[in-house]
């Protein structure tokens, strides 16, 4: 299979993985609109936007990952970490807005930083590219987690 038919499915079955989440945690805009927020609170609008950048940035580094000229073992690893993650990434917008677990979500995100930053040392080893294009997905994470447990204490 041609190399840019593997980064195109990577990146989009991350971005479905993430639109597959909105959609079982309900309408995210009304309900982030009705919460009261912590200082520094995004606009809605943009939340979503930023979403799509991070996720194909993961896709890409999942693409990296799966053509990576390493050990099958080391290789497995690493997908097997992403995927977690992935899980953790997908299930946390279903728990905060589908199910107003504010509190659950906010341990939720804490270990999903925890893991990023597992993943990014594990995937310097195979490649350093997919490393750093998970440093937004953290930096971005580190926010959400602060948003998190803000909106959890206000709400």
């Amino acid at each position: 299979m041609r190399k840019w038919v593997i980064w195109l499915i990577s990146v989009v079955g991350i971005e479905l993985t993430g639109i597959i989440s909105g959609f079982f945690a309900g309408d995210i805009q009304s309900i982030y609109q009705q919460l009261q927020k912590p200082p520094l609170s995004p606009p809605g609008s943009i939340i979503g936007t930023i979403w799509t950048i991070i996720y194909a940035l993961m896709g890409t580094a999942l693409f990296l990952l799966i053509v990576s000229k390493v050990s099958k073992k080391m290789k497995a690893s690493a997908i097997t970490l992403f995927a977690i993650q992935q899980i953790l990434n997908f299930s946390w917008s279903i728990l905060f807005f589908g199910g107003n677990h504010y509190w659950i979500a906010t341990l939720v995100i804490i270990v999903l930083i925890a893991l990023i930053i597992f993943c990014m040392r594990v995937f310097y080893y195979i490649n350093k590219a997919a490393s750093f294009l998970f440093a937004p997905y953290l930096i971005w994470c580190l926010y959400a987690g602060y948003l998190c447990l803000g909106l959890a204490i206000l709400n």
